[in-house]
């Protein structure tokens, strides 16, 4: 056989005008006999080989040089199946030739494996290389692998990652690989250069950008340098600038480089800006409006001429502030879905901007279609009474978050699902807006089993509640799953027992919408029932309680929509038969009204990181014979501030007073300081009856306040007037279905005083400490904090009350709720 000349071997370009041998004379035409394959067995790769080659028998071609035979090669080659490819004649005949197409497989590949790396690194990289067992080994396919491989390792902050490769051609034409990789050190940013700035300090221009600097005390986060971020942080550099007016600021150039790489490695990172000029607004023209005046816009913008240029806060006043104060919450809220507008900036002289804004108001649309879907377990009717977007009424940008945020206070639905919120379809034929809610339901069901060792040994506790229950599906059998559930409802039912000596049960439900309605209505229940004499009585005896709340909640719609109003009633009964030793023997007994007004504007009932939460409350029980009387008010609210996507500040403070409607002394309602809700459910809350339990981290059940001489102890009494302040910097770990957790760093300051002669605002015990909260489908809120208190208080039971750290456990209720 020859090979025909002017054909590509081995598949590099074909050499035009490369006669070779025989052929070396002018081109002949001469008609294909016969085409094979040869180098290859399965005759469907033969036959497929063929018709890639483009070539068939009955064909002419000239011989040497037609560009089809090249063309035929190339396109064998380009399959990536063969290492070597060759067009060869086998025989002439008359004016007809006999060729045949030689190929030799690529080696495929057999095996392959990473050393000198963790396991759970080799795994993640078997995902990643584009590597395919038995499949052939195209050119190029390690070198890809190598670069995967690489990437990875600077995605961790490694750039200086060694790969070597270990290529074994087997027997059977396989090829085994072996990846030996050293990740090498971990290589952070060590210094970061700006050159060319004077007006703005070096340290502020840095703290723009994401990308930070390598220092001893920043031990929390490592300073690795992602290209991502780097790019993102060039944009930001020009961005800080221009929001402090300099408009026409640039980079100049930027480059980044590793020093010392055999030593001590460290990023380098350089960037050259060019500053310009400090611009100020001149002036401010509207154009195409005709629903607002231009003075009204202006003021909308939050900056008039002479202002410094800020382009930050213009382009927020323009498409979208926090407030929706901004200009196109103007217009998103009365319906002009397709408002747009165009700014164009004029530089006037060295200092000085005009600024018209184009605009574009378009037509007043509409809700249509408002789907729902997702939702398995949760009925319809209950997802679309929280909604503010009504098909048929004016498109209201507003109105869809607020729509999000009361689905989101529900916590039936992850806040993944709900956090880009719904999917918008335009309809401009109809000018109709029609959305989509794609949720995600999420476990809220809680069961709380648990046993704790107080004063009554072993005591044990089942709670279940459900919060998603339905009382209308009571009756119907295939509602039980396990129990009838979807209508929003709340039921909650719980045992704590250590057998014959102590009893405690409760029972509440609550009714979010009544009669159709947003008007929550509830009840509770729950007694208490103690045979053993334990806490020191010499005749014996026990103690019984029970009490019972009817409660009415209602949205208000003054001064806005996150307002509500709430009364409820209660009766509570004590019954102290000479058992316990800080209260009266004898029955007490209580009826009491309680009036309060909240406003609610968080983003999550549980992990709120924006909005807040105030709540104004009166409770008086009046002196109808025997019956307990007082008034009591409390003040709290909570402030949250997003500091970023996942970080979040949350400060509040809590203020309550208690007096005496007649003037005669008040017997048991007091407030009591520390603790966390765990430590209640063991030892019983009937010891506390009458007192409102103030939940403090740091600081043991009831140390803060008052005392009285009990014997040898000093019992925990109460105070009149409380004070709480606290704060939380808390950061959103994870959030998935299965598990949200929020760790956060704490400090609260609290105590309460027997009235306002010992009242002293500053005399407060602080603590501070760290702790996490978490959200799991079936135990609900688990809340754990480590804290330490930086004030001496006076000793209760086996505290000593000395400064120190201590460890605190909440299940299905936090310290701050």
């Amino acid at each position: 056989m020859t090979a025909v000349p002017g054909v590509a071997q081995l598949g590099s370009p074909v050499a035009a005008n490369n006669a070779l041998g025989p052929f070396a004379s002018a081109p002949t035409e001469l008609e294909i006999l016969g085409l094979s394959v040869t180098g290859i067995e399965n005759e469907y790769t033969q036959t497929f080989v063929q018709q890639t080659s483009g070539l068939s028998v009955g064909q002419k071609v000239l011989v040497p040089g037609d560009p089809v035979l090249g063309e035929a090669v190339r396109s064998i080659y380009r399959l990536g199946m063969f290492s070597d490819v060759k067009l060869v004649e086998e025989r002439r005949f008359g004016t007809g030739i006999y060729l045949a197409i030689q190929v030799t497989e690529q080696p495929k590949l057999a095996e392959y494996e990473f050393r000198g790396i963790k396991k759970s690194q080799r795994k993640d990289l078997q995902q990643m290389v584009p590597l395919i067992k038995r499949s052939p080994m195209r050119p190029g396919s390690i070198e890809r692998a190598i670069q995967v491989i690489e990437e990875f390792y600077a995605e961790k902050g490694r750039p200086l990652a060694d790969v070597e490769v270990e290529e074994t051609l087997n027997d059977d034409n396989t090829i085994s690989l072996v990846f030996q990789i050293d990740p090498g050190p971990k290589v952070e940013v060590g210094d970061i250069r700006i050159v060319g700035n004077e007006r703005l300090s070096e340290r502020r221009i840095r703290k723009a950008m994401e990308t930070r600097e390598d220092r001893w005390w920043r031990f929390w986060s490592s300073s690795p340098l992602k290209d991502n971020d780097y790019q993102n942080d060039l944009s930001a550099v020009i961005d800080y600038y221009n929001e402090k007016g300099y408009y026409d600021a640039r980079i100049l150039g930027d480059t980044t480089y590793i020093a010392d790489p055999d030593g001590d490695p460290k990023w380098i990172v350089e960037i050259e800006v060019e500053e310009g000029n400090r611009y100020f607004i001149r002036d401010i023209t509207w154009e195409g409006n005709t629903v607002y005046r231009d003075e009204y816009l202006t003021q909308s913008l939050g900056v008039e001429p002479g202002d410094a240029y800020n382009s930050k806060r213009l382009t927020e006043n323009l498409y979208g502030n926090r407030a929706s104060t901004d200009v196109g919450s103007q217009y998103y809220n009365l319906g002009y879905m397709r408002f747009n507008v165009q700014p164009i900036i004029t530089v006037i002289g060295d200092d000085s901007l005009d600024i018209h804004y184009d605009v574009f108001e378009g037509d007043v649309y509409s809700f249509g279609d408002v789907r729902i879907a997702g939702n398995s377990k949760t009925k319809e009717h209950v997802i679309r009474r929280e909604l503010l977007t009504v098909p048929g009424s004016t498109f209201n940008r507003d109105a869809i978050q607020e729509s999000v945020r009361r689905l989101l206070q529900l916590n039936f639905f992850t806040q993944e699902s709900l956090a880009p919120g719904p999917s918008i379809d335009i309809n401009d034929a109809d000018k109709e807006v029609d959305l989509e809610y794609s949720l995600v339901e999420q476990g809220t069901d809680q069961l709380e089993l648990s046993g704790t060792w107080g004063r009554f040994g072993l005591v044990l506790q089942l709670r279940f509640t459900f919060n998603n229950f339905s009382a209308q599906n009571l009756f119907k059998r295939d509602a039980w799953k396990p129990l009838p559930s979807g209508d929003g409802q709340k039921f909650s039912v719980g045992v704590q027992t250590n057998g014959k000596f102590y009893q405690q049960y409760s029972l509440s439900f609550q009714e979010p919408w009544f009669r159709g309605r947003p008007r929550l209505l509830g009840f509770s229940l729950s007694f208490t029932r103690v045979t053993q004499n334990i806490l020191g009585s010499t005749t014996g005896g026990g103690l019984l309680t029970a009490s019972g709340r009817v409660f009415f909640n209602r949205r208000l719609k003054w001064p806005d929509d996150k307002f509500s109003s709430s009364t409820s009633f209660g009766y509570q009964i004590f019954d102290n038969r000479n058992w316990l030793r800080t209260l009266p023997d004898g029955i007490s007994q209580e009826i009491s009204i309680r009036q309060t007004i909240s406003r609610n504007s968080t983003n999550h009932p549980f992990f709120p990181s924006s909005g807040s939460n105030m709540s104004l409350s009166l409770e008086i029980a009046p002196p109808v014979g025997d019956l307990i009387q007082y008034h009591k008010w409390r003040f709290s609210n909570s402030w949250n501030l997003p500091l970023s996507r996942k970080i979040s500040l949350g400060v509040s403070a809590d203020y309550g007073l208690i007096g005496s409607l007649t003037g005669e002394p008040v017997q048991f309602e007091r407030f009591l300081v520390g603790g966390s809700p765990f430590e209640t459910s063991g030892s019983g809350s009937f010891t506390f009856f009458g007192k409102d339990i103030i939940y403090m981290r740091g600081y043991p059940l009831a140390a803060l306040g008052p005392r009285v001489q009990v014997g040898t102890q000093s019992e925990p009494v109460g105070g009149r007037i409380l004070n709480k302040y606290t704060s939380e910097l808390r950061w959103m770990a994870i959030q998935t279905e299965q598990l949200t957790a929020a760790p956060y760093l704490f400090l609260d300051a609290a105590n309460t005083w027997n009235g306002f002669r010992s009242y002293d605002p500053a005399a407060l015990n602080r603590a501070a400490g760290m702790g996490v909260r978490i959200f799991l489908p079936i135990l609900g809120l688990v809340e754990m904090a480590y804290g330490y208190n930086f004030d001496r208080f006076d000793p209760i039971r086996s505290d000593n009350g000395s400064k120190g750290w201590s460890f605190q456990f909440s299940l299905g209720q936090g310290f701050g709720q």
